[in-house]
């Protein structure tokens, strides 16, 4: 009698390491194989800029479960070896060795890449362990570092070499930090934090090329030259979609997924940040690409593989620590209509680094921006969640506790 087929993961980082636990602790007993490009057992991306950049945190410290934890839960994890081709309709996955493996179900978690820009050739990026490792060792001898990009990558960085005793600048093309996440004047208040603890952050700065030297690295704009030791570019990731895109699956800027994290090929789902879906209030597709939304999203397309058909729809949220300073940010910024009538409103002192930022559209809370406040944080998180439309009055009045909205 034949064994039966597996279900496959394609990607070993975070949402595929969770879906595969998850599988194991919904009851599936039958066969599990997770493929993974890395050598490396699953880790946590967040710490790769912060913790194990400092030297607080280990390889062992960031691996998302104990390495004999695999063997244990009977899960193959099959690592240093990517897929090649997927074939949906003879259910069927060819390895980078050839390796031609069949499957009953296909989740694609295979996250995504740095962004790679040609003129800057001469700068590292910043997205896996080895990286992270080898610019950790070159931090040590405290060398001038030049960032580019001032996103929470770039900030956490700086932030982290600054802690080293480096010597940093950071260029941004745009005109204030964190614009992917934050409306200008709280990216404002990330600027001076950063310009108090010693960063040089320059921005409207559109690189025209950055090239390695006998000694270092040189960044050129027009006439403007920014001399370093090494250099990171930190300007997002680039969704890996062309295992999928090969495959003939829907893709429109991530993997196509529906609310029960299916994909347009049968029996195949996606998860991650390679995912673009739907949501009822932003329409779609798009991506998310915070940790917590890999989490989320794994553990519900596990489960819908087992039949659950529970709906997926997230409010994503984002963590990011510098110089000491917690911020936290939930929902969608950019959608927020900033500068109308119900633009922010702001509970707390901007100023003092204390404080939560709510963003409105046609009277819905649709995003928060917390500083300092991670227990405010957590109630505005639940009410974008649970209460689509709420009393902006109320919510903006700083006398009111948020517990009491949240139930």
């Amino acid at each position: 009698m034949n064994s039966p087929k597996p279900i496959v993961i394609v990607g070993a980082g975070l949402a595929g390491a969770t879906a595969a636990q998850t599988l194991r602790a919904e009851g599936y007993a039958g066969p599990l194989v997770v493929i993974g490009d890395e050598p490396q057992q699953p880790y946590w991306r967040p710490p790769l800029s912060k913790g194990l950049m400092a030297g607080f945190a280990e390889p062992e410290h960031i691996a998302v479960a104990p390495p004999h934890s695999w063997a244990d839960s009977d899960i193959e994890l099959r690592t240093g070896v990517g897929a090649r081709d997927l074939h949906p309709g003879t259910r069927t996955l060819t390895l980078d060795d050839g390796t031609l493996l069949p499957y009953d179900q296909l989740l694609l978690a295979t996250g995504g890449h740095a962004r790679q820009v040609p003129d800057l050739a001469g700068a590292r990026t910043l997205r896996t362990l080895p990286e992270a490792l080898a610019l950790r060792a070159e931090l040590r001898e405290k060398p001038e570092l030049l960032v580019v990009g001032a996103g929470l990558i770039g900030l956490e960085l700086a932030a982290t070499a600054r802690s080293l005793g480096c010597e940093v600048t950071v260029l941004e093309a745009a005109g204030t930090p964190l614009g992917r996440v934050a409306p200008p004047w709280l990216g404002g208040l990330f600027a001076a934090l950063h310009r108090r603890n010693g960063v040089r952050l320059e921005l409207g700065v559109r690189l025209d090329r950055l090239v390695e030297t006998a000694t270092g690295v040189v960044a050129s704009a027009g006439e403007r030259t920014w001399p370093a030791d090494l250099a990171v570019a930190a300007l997002g990731m680039v969704p890996a979609t062309e295992l999928a895109e090969r495959a003939g699956l829907a893709v429109d800027g991530g993997i196509v997924v529906d609310e029960w994290c299916r994909t347009s090929a049968p029996d195949v789902f996606a998860a991650g940040d390679v995912t673009a879906q739907t949501h009822p209030l932003l329409g779609g597709p798009y991506r998310i690409e915070h940790y917590g939304n890999a989490l989320e999203q794994a553990v519900a397309a596990a489960r819908n593989m087992l039949g659950a058909n529970t709906s997926y729809a997230p409010v994503p949220a984002a963590t990011s620590e510098q110089f000491g300073t917690r911020l936290e940010i939930c929902g969608w910024p950019d959608a927020a209509d900033v500068y109308g009538e119900r633009g922010s409103s702001v509970r707390g002192e901007p100023e003092s680094l204390d404080f939560s930022a709510l963003f409105w559209k046609d009277d819905r809370l649709v995003a928060a921006a917390c500083v300092g406040r991670s227990g405010e944080f957590e109630q505005l998180h639940r009410i974008i969640r649970d209460h689509p439309y709420t009393d902006v009055d109320r919510l903006t009045d700083p006398t009111v506790d948020l517990a009491t909205i949240v139930g």
